[in-house]
């Protein structure tokens, strides 16, 4: 009986492992655009072919672009869900303006850690003095790095973001410790699921938004990075307060239905940055970068160059 008992057990175990091994199917962009604008995809397509630079800092590969031919840097930092070519439609169209670094956050834990690596890039790219653009976890850390680095920032933009808070923490500690003993697919799964039920109607069911968010979640990014980016969601900072903080030109962009960052915390973000400029889009979803490209990048034109 001990016998056939172990034998059962070994082969629950296996059972378990191969379940916990199946590895994330990978589908690419065109895979998820379907019948999409074949010129937005062709874009994109041509924008990937651009040479990337790999920087390795404290045993992690950081990977960035730079573009342009600008005198001003302007750095592009992306959400939880992005990568360096989420932007590909506003570096585009401001890269006659300014040299432009765009990175993908590797695994890193914290905001501490991620201003870390992004200043090796900007040692590595002999960058002094910066503007910043960044959306949801992205400008999460450019309002970290703005507290730290006052005098190195010379204008910044928190997109569809949010400020330090409990909310996230209340609501998310428990998936946090739940995530590192699921299964990746199962992470990206649900992931997936969520774009489609949550973030794509809001943005009116843009495929571009749809299928640049699926790729990322079906083998572009890793559970590794998934994680990291979740602990800087909920990691937490003190907002600088100071005159060399006030004088830094600020813009807050939302969106009205933004389905990820919570009508408190626009609000809580507007009354920590009353000094800002505020842009408010209607109906556009967390991603009006992508969905309404040109509108956005119009407001950023005329934030950076006035």
């Amino acid at each position: 009986m001990n016998k056939i008992v172990r034998y059962l057990l070994g082969f629950v175990l296996l059972g378990l492992l191969v379940f916990y091994a199946i590895p994330v199917k990978k589908r690419s962009f065109d895979d998820w655009y379907g019948d999409g604008d074949p010129a937005v995809a062709r874009s994109l397509e041509a924008f990937r072919e651009h040479p990337l630079k790999i920087l390795e800092h404290e045993g992690l590969d950081w990977t960035y672009m730079v573009w342009g031919h600008g005198t001003e840097t302007l750095l592009f930092l992306h959400g939880m869900g992005g990568a360096y070519d989420i932007w590909w439609q506003q570096i585009e169209a401001l890269q006659a303006d300014f040299r432009i670094i765009s990175l993908t956050l590797p695994p890193v834990h914290s905001l501490q850690e991620a201003t870390a690596g992004i200043n090796a890039i900007l040692e590595a790219e002999s960058v002094d003095s910066l503007n910043i653009l960044g959306t949801s976890m992205g400008g999460f850390i450019a309002q970290y790095y703005t507290s730290q680095y006052p005098k190195r920032v010379e204008k910044v933009v928190f997109g569809n973001t949010f400020p330090p808070n409990e909310i996230y923490a209340r609501e998310n500690g428990g998936l946090r410790k739940l995530v590192p003993w699921l299964p990746e697919w199962l992470v990206m799964s649900q992931f997936r699921s969520n774009i489609s039920k949550t973030v794509s109607p809001a943005s009116n069911y843009s495929p571009l938004v749809e299928a640049f968010l699926l790729e990322q979640y079906s083998g572009l990014m890793s559970k590794k990075q998934f994680i990291g980016r979740f602990d800087i969601v909920l990691d937490s900072f003190a907002i600088g307060r100071g005159p060399e903080h006030q004088r830094i030109p600020k813009l807050i962009i939302e969106s009205d239905n933004d389905p990820l960052v919570p009508p408190e915390l626009r609000t809580r973000l507007k009354e920590a940055y009353p000094e800002a400029q505020v842009q408010t889009f209607s109906g556009t979803g967390h991603f009006t970068y992508l969905n309404e490209p040109e509108a956005y990048t119009e407001v950023l034109r005329r934030f950076l160059n006035r």
